[in-house]
């Protein structure tokens, strides 16, 4: 949101890992992967809690100094509505592959086929990057 702390300088892995942050779990969980990574590099950010869905966490976020760390296709196309800014993280995070499994009896399968073509295509195309008036 306009205003967080983290807006007012370059954002470092230091400065990030120093706000308070808040996970998306339906469990509850206060760690996650960027935890990982942050270890590896011998930081901690000081998760203060956790929201069940993705629509809390970001009102959340919108009211409060709270940082949330989401896929950018996950934000894409609400944050303007509530007000938030996206900035981009100082880590590299790795790539989570995303699988589609099925019998074999379904290899050939036309609707099985259709089916499986058809859930690539919805479950990437909110993470393809918008495409820019030059494309």
């Amino acid at each position: 949101r306009p205003g967080h702390p983290l807006t007012e300088q370059p954002v470092t892995t230091e400065r990030y890992a120093a706000v308070p942050h808040l996970t998306v779990s339906r469990r509850g969980r206060l760690r996650d992967r960027i935890d990982g990574v942050l270890a590896e590099r011998g930081h901690e950010r000081r998760v203060i809690a956790s929201a069940p869905t993705t629509a809390t966490a970001l009102q959340l976020a919108r009211d409060t100094d709270l940082v949330v760390t989401l896929p950018d296709a996950v934000t894409r196309s609400i944050r303007d509505q509530l007000g938030l800014i996206t900035l981009p993280l100082p880590i590299e995070l790795p790539e989570v592959p995303l699988c589609l499994l099925w019998h074999q009896r379904h290899d050939n399968d036309p609707a099985h086929t259709w089916l499986r073509e058809t859930a690539t295509r919805v479950l990437r195309a909110p993470f393809t990057p918008p495409a820019t008036p030059d494309q």
